[in-house]
């Protein structure tokens, strides 16, 4: 009797899109525990458009962009418009609802999102209220429904 080595061939397993969305997942969750105080914070707003940005990064990945790509700037970055835009042109409304409300909040948060006005303090804007923020509600279920409806997207290509 001989001895017999066995060696398994090497198995790739691509869990980048489960991993962006696991973050998103966490994202949204503390946005949802967040207690507002009895002033304006932008907390919410700043992590629900995190958690859209990481479940748009992980659909797109699962399309084929790399994560070099999606970090890029000039095309990315945390541009929230570029990425809904590029993954509804990859189809990603077969899975999610973006009615045009959905996609005027995006645009309307990124105004404050991309450029990171939202999360560093700015006395022009928080003297005038931020003007042109979306509803929470609105972002807030848009998030919800990115991160419910890619969970099972996300675990067919990792």
């Amino acid at each position: 009797m001989g001895d017999h080595v066995i060696t398994p061939e090497p198995e790739h397993i691509f869990i980048t899109p489960l991993g962006f969305h696991l973050y998103a997942s966490d994202f949204l969750a503390a946005a949802n525990e967040f207690k507002c105080p009895d002033r304006f914070s932008p907390v919410p707003y700043s992590l629900y458009c995190r958690s859209i940005e990481l479940t748009l990064k992980a659909f797109l990945l699962g399309k084929g962009l790399s994560k070099e790509e999606l970090k890029d700037r000039n095309k990315f970055g945390h541009d929230l418009v570029n990425l809904i835009n590029r993954a509804r042109d990859l189809g990603i409304e077969t899975l999610v609802n973006l009615s045009p409300a959905r996609l005027e909040c995006v645009r309307k948060a990124n105004g404050y999102y991309e450029s990171k006005t939202i999360e560093y303090f700015d006395i022009t804007f928080a003297v005038s209220a931020y003007p042109d923020l979306p509803a929470l509600d609105v972002l807030k279920e848009l998030a919800s429904d990115l991160v419910c409806q890619l969970k099972q997207y996300c675990l067919d290509v990792s």
